[in-house]
């Protein structure tokens, strides 16, 4: 029996149980909500559905964090729906990073937010799964008006199907005074883009790093376990210098394939 674990030995095998069935599992006695219950156990969660290429229904997802929903600062979530994302995005107050790593298609409602709503977000990744189509019909307003209502958003990371206009996406952020430290934007696509519009995103977010604009297939972006996003972009960037180095003067290739910005580029020589 869990129960009869000394307490430090619980907390281990607490920490290893899905969150699904912790939920489960707290409501078998007091002594065990007490341990399912402490804010380090919901701090940083995985989010599956029961089987693999099942998408979450909201009712299900609320009964399994509705009563943590302050203490979760990191999620990574599969098989989500516009519902799940918005869901997430409004209630979970504390919330600083957020994977999607599986859906079939999401739309403009899953990131459209209140024209008062302010999110802690620093980090929000979508990077798609292999067993499903991995469609986002975001346009570039609503893609713009996330960024303008998420101040400490450092890292976006747009890695699947999406269609995002350059001018339309540019526009949108020059015509507010933006307070961000976005650091890194990567999108699977330039399509729309020109080197113009990387140049005015560095003139409206001076301190970011790097910008990738790149066809999903050129890169392989997946939600394993210990998948590192930046890494996977410093192999990719390494590659192409074997080919081509990147300029002195900015940072910048471009191609009819991809556009990338990276101010890190000297330490890949």
């Amino acid at each position: 029996m869990l129960d009869t674990l000394p307490p430090e030995l619980l907390y281990k095998v607490i920490s290893l149980v899905p969150c699904r069935d912790l939920a489960s599992l707290r409501l078998t006695c007091k002594y065990m909500r007490t341990f399912c219950d402490q804010p380090i156990v919901w701090k940083s969660i995985d989010l599956k559905p029961w089987r693999e290429q099942e998408l979450w229904k909201l009712t299900e997802l609320k009964n399994t964090i509705d009563l943590h929903l302050s203490h979760i600062l990191s999620i990574r979530i599969w098989g989500v729906r516009d519902s799940i994302v918005q869901y997430l995005l409004n209630q979970c107050q504390n919330l600083q990073h957020l994977t999607i790593c599986g859906w079939t298609t999401l739309s403009d409602h899953c990131l459209r937010l209140l024209p008062s709503q302010s999110l802690k977000i620093k980090s929000l990744e979508l990077i798609g799964s292999s067993q499903q189509t991995n469609f986002v019909s975001v346009d570039a307003y609503t893609l713009g008006n996330l960024l303008l209502h998420s101040p400490e958003m450092t890292n976006l990371v747009l890695g699947c199907e999406i269609h995002i206009h350059a001018e339309t996406f540019i526009t949108e952020l020059e015509k507010t005074s933006v307070s961000s430290d976005l650091q890194s934007f990567l999108l699977a696509s330039r399509k729309t883009w020109l080197n113009e519009h990387v140049l005015r995103l560095i003139n409206i977010y001076p301190e970011i790093q790097k910008i990738y604009l790149l066809p999903k297939a050129s890169i392989e972006l997946g939600p394993m376990q210990g998948n590192n996003v930046d890494a996977l972009l410093h192999e990719k960037l390494k590659q192409i210098m074997n080919i081509v180095p990147l300029p002195l003067e900015v940072p910048l290739l471009s191609n009819e394939e991809f556009i990338i910005y990276d101010k890190r580029f000297t330490a890949c020589v």
